[in-house]
Formats: C-alpha cells, sequence, structure tokens
C-alpha cells in the first residue's frame, strides 16, 4: 500500500538481472564450472518456486515474493516501511526478533498483552493500534510461543479498522485450523508471510515467502538483495512442493502426537496451554530446564516475565517418549506430585 510506503523507497528501482538466451555467458564475473552448474548465480527472481506456489495457493506470481527464510521477508518489510522512530507493534508475548528487528531499523517497539496468553481482546487491541498510530503491525498467527490462533474475523477486524501496515507471521499456520490468505487481494494493507522451516520440516535451507497485492510485492523486492535465494535452496524448494500428500500426512501426525503430549502433559501436573503450532507452550518447575538438560533432552525455557514457562517442540514419536519420560523423572526426582 503506497501511503505507508517510505518516500524514498518509492523512487529505486529493482536490481534487474537481463534474461536473454544464451550460447556463452560472460557478463556477470561468475566463475568456471566444477559443480553441475551451480558456478552460475541462481534464478533471481525465483520465477519456478514462485509458478509452482501460485498454482498451489490459488495466487498470481506477482503477488509472491521468496525470501531467505521469512526473517529475511520481516526486515524487507521494515526496510520498505519503516522511517526512523517510526512505531511497530505486536502482542506480548510474542516472537522477539520482531522488536530485534524494530530497533535494527531505528523504530520504536510496543506490545500489547493476551489474555493469559490464550486470546487477544480484539477490540481493545484496535483501540490501542489506533491511538499509537503505527505504521506496521505484525502478528505471530498461530503465535510463538503460545500457540495461540487469531481468528480470520478479528484478523479481518484489525485489517478494516487500522489504518497501517499488517503483517501476519504464518510459520505455523498448517499445523493451524484456519489461514488468511485470500484476505490478501481484499486488504490491500495485508502481507502474509510463510515459511518452508515448520511443516515442510526445511528450516536448514532458509526458504520463505511473501504473499500479498502485487503491487506491495513490487515495491518491497526494490529492497531485496539480488540473488537471495540460492539454487540449491530453490531446488529443494521446488522438490518439497511436489509432495502435497506426504506433507498433508505430516502435519496430521504432528497435531495428533501434539494432543496426546498435551493429554500426557496435563496428566504429569504441568499446565499446558492450547496451540495450533507444532509446539506446547506450558508452566513447570523452577529449573527444569536445566535438569532436562542434564539429562540430555532439550526444551525451550523462557526468562522475564515468562520465568517458569516453557515451550516444547513436537518431535517423533519416539522422541516425545523420551521427552516426557525423562520429564517424569524429574518430577520424581525433585518430589512434585504428578
Amino acid at each position: 500500500m503506497l501511503k505507508y510506503l517510505r518516500e524514498d523507497i518509492k523512487k529505486l528501482k529493482a536490481y534487474k538481472v537481463n534474461k536473454i538466451d544464451y550460447q556463452i555467458k560472460l557478463d556477470a564475473n561468475e566463475g568456471i564450472a566444477w559443480l553441475n552448474g551451480y558456478n552460475r548465480y541462481p534464478d533471481d527472481s525465483c520465477s519456478e518456486l514462485r509458478e509452482k506456489l501460485a498454482k498451489n495457493l490459488g495466487m498470481k506470481r506477482e503477488e509472491i515474493l521468496m525470501g531467505n527464510g521469512s526473517s529475511e521477508l520481516i526486515e524487507l518489510v521494515m526496510k520498505a516501511y519503516l522511517e526512523a522512530e517510526e512505531l511497530v507493534i505486536s502482542i506480548s508475548p510474542t516472537f522477539s526478533m520482531y522488536k530485534i528487528f524494530t530497533i535494527i531499523h531505528k523504530g520504536n517497539y510496543e506490545e500489547y498483552p493476551l489474555k493469559d496468553m490464550t486470546s487477544l481482546d480484539v477490540e481493545g487491541f484496535i483501540e490501542f493500534v489506533q491511538s499509537k498510530k503505527p505504521k506496521i503491525v505484525i502478528l505471530s498467527n498461530p503465535n510463538n510461543p503460545t500457540g495461540t490462533l487469531i481468528p480470520k474475523e478479528d484478523i479481518i477486524k484489525i485489517a478494516q479498522a487500522c489504518d497501517c501496515m499488517i503483517v501476519l507471521d504464518e510459520a505455523y499456520v498448517e499445523f493451524a485450523e484456519e489461514e488468511t490468505l485470500e484476505e490478501v487481494r481484499q486488504y490491500k494493507n495485508l502481507i502474509v508471510l510463510r515459511t518452508f522451516s515448520k511443516a515442510l520440516g526445511l528450516a536448514g535451507i532458509r526458504l520463505g515467502y511473501m504473499i500479498a497485492d502485487a503491487e506491495i510485492i513490487d515495491y518491497i523486492n526494490r529492497v531485496r538483495s539480488p540473488y537471495n535465494v540460492n539454487s540449491l535452496t530453490q531446488a529443494t524448494g521446488l522438490r518439497a512442493l511436489e509432495n502435497e500428500e506426504e506433507l498433508t500426512g505430516n502435519v496430521r501426525l504432528i497435531k495428533e502426537e501434539r494432543e496426546r503430549v498435551r493429554t500426557r502433559l496435563e496428566e504429569m501436573g504441568y499446565i499446558p496451554l492450547p496451540s495450533q503450532g507444532n509446539f506446547l507452550f506450558f508452566k513447570g518447575e523452577e529449573g527444569l530446564y536445566t535438569a532436562l538438560v542434564e539429562k540430555k533432552v532439550l526444551i525451550r525455557a523462557y526468562g522475564g516475565d515468562l520465568k517458569g514457562y516453557y515451550r516444547l517442540t513436537i518431535g517423533t514419536s519416539e522422541e516425545n517418549d523420551i521427552a516426557l519420560a525423562t520429564m517424569e523423572e524429574v518430577r520424581n526426582e525433585t518430589g512434585k506430585d504428578k
């Protein structure tokens, strides 16, 4: 949406890579071929990936931008829209990098607390945003670390009522009950970010994508570094997109495991929050993290206002069984009741 865009960015032109049929290519200072043609720079526009994603999602290729993980895409939004001292608003608790990226780009950052860490008071949030007048609102949905899902109708209310860019970080959307993809065409201030790291299990290749109105994509593309997604990542991403049945099966298994682990945690006396992600956020005893590390089981521990809370990612059935057995062992050793 142009009215929120930085004025200097409006005048920029995107880095263009010439696409000319050739027999000999000596125009890009590339090294001599050693390994399967990887001496050539990658497809700068990720055209095959975007075409495949567009087909899978029912979108247009022009409505998609690829990134080196969704973290890069968050930064691109801030590069394109955020001026010094302008405000970014999110919810609390949420993904810590939103604040860090805002500070890096010389913006100000504020958060609006979730109710009991399980739901968003959407009317209160809208009032807060309208009073603060931010340039960007960014929402992790489902939220990391709580697993909270803001319903689609509430997202629509926020997009309609708030005079700013709305960024939905949908890293965990495949594990949720609903999504907001189709709304990007209706609400020009809405940007959706997704990743290959979670449901597709490809965190190591660093690949994410942005879905938005074609005009937004065009302007954000102007602040993107050339060749930001390498050839191996593009090839791996394409292959992953060809296995939709396997993805659907994996997501179903993770959701089933999530509920099994949640039930077992409750039986052990922990308090897991309802989750729409591939993880569970729960309250536990102080010292749980250290005790588990000593037994070579790693979960995420939180500090500050979230001290005593932990996040457990859902693994394979075998991994989950080992983690649960070890947690029960720790409870027995510390004298906690089941």
